[in-house]
């Protein structure tokens, strides 16, 4: 299949900037994101496409290659020997660490460089050499009836080494699978889907390739006060009758601690306050979010006598229906 362009992919335009391309890709994998998206059987696909043109695209070198020869440009590396891939890892994080940044550490498995041949992938002593024919520079671009034609060098099959028999223990491959403990630090303002990418912790490479990166997808346990929308933050606030009836001014729980709100006099259920400012911090930019507040005016269950003679005065004292005007005009309810 025919791939699509990276600035397509990514949705930016060809001189965009490298913090723009950062962002399109953190918003679209958090949209594509396969632990997220478990009912679309093409987000895994998406995600991978994502990661590939971001890859690319992310770093100066990759990109002015692909700018200068595009798909083809990259087919058989830039000389030197391919990076490991990337390595993915799922964390659970409490709402709060979410909120505030946290370091774990995360324990994976991975490919390591093989300790017997050294990750060259040679059984033999000395590994990989350059190649001889095109000087590790497998590329080259020659002109073919009047057109600029990508030419891999024929002695290496486009790699830009030579290898000689493959090491035993890893089957010519350089690396084995093995265990590692990794220390991420996330950010604070992730949400559920949001990837953290820890450079040089990924897979190995085949040696003198650089390792892979490794993304780590957040999932934020909920919170029994909050909910989360975006970067803002929404919670019901009990008030009592007389709070509600005349006014108060009450404390509020928020990510920074308790922050005061005035309820005004006459305040009914339902009726939301915003506290700008006291939601989530911003991933991608400063600031934080907004915390909206509902309010939930709470009445008491259980009447002494002497509430429930106050009660009975209010009756007296404030005789209007409220429903009346739920029915047509000359109906009495």
């Amino acid at each position: 299949m025919r791939k699509r362009d990276y600035y397509d992919v990514l949705g930016v335009p060809r001189h965009a900037t490298l913090p723009e391309i950062r962002r399109a890709y953190r918003r679209l994998a958090r949209q594509h994101c396969p632990d997220v998206n478990v009912w679309d059987a093409r987000a895994g696909e998406l995600f991978e496409e994502l990661a590939e043109a971001y890859r690319v695209l992310g770093n100066a070198a990759t990109r002015a290659v692909y700018d200068r020869l595009g798909h083809r440009g990259l087919a058989g590396g830039d000389g030197g020997a391919p990076r490991g891939e990337d390595l993915h890892a799922t964390i659970a994080i409490e709402f709060e660490e979410a909120l505030r940044g946290v370091e774990v550490v995360l324990d994976v498995t991975r490919q390591e460089p093989c300790p017997q041949c050294g990750a060259t992938g040679a059984a033999a002593a000395g590994g990989a050499t350059r190649c001889p024919a095109c000087e590790g520079r497998p590329l080259r671009i020659e002109p073919r009836r009047g057109v600029p034609t990508i030419a891999r060098c024929p002695a290496c099959g486009g790699s830009g080494w030579r290898l000689p028999e493959p090491c035993g223990r890893c089957a010519g491959r350089g690396t084995v699978p093995g265990p590692a403990r990794v220390t991420v630090h996330i950010p604070p303002g992730v949400d559920t889907g949001s990837q953290v990418r820890v450079p040089g912790e990924g897979h190995a490479g085949r040696a003198p390739g650089a390792r892979g990166d490794l993304l780590v997808i957040t999932r934020v346990r909920p919170h029994p006060f909050f909910t989360r929308k975006g970067d803002n933050l929404y919670c019901e606030l009990p008030v009592t009758v007389p709070e509600a009836a005349l006014g108060a001014r009450v404390q509020v729980p928020t990510p920074e601690g308790p922050a005061v709100l005035t309820v005004p006099a006459g305040t009914q259920t339902g009726q939301v306050f915003r506290l700008r400012g006291k939601g989530c911090p911003r991933l991608d930019r400063d600031g934080r979010g907004d915390l909206f507040v509902e309010v939930r005016v709470t009445i008491p269950r259980n009447t002494d006598s002497t509430l429930e003679e106050v009660l009975r005065t209010l009756e007296r004292l404030l005789p209007e229906n409220p429903r009346a005007a739920l029915w047509p005009r000359g109906v009495s309810p």
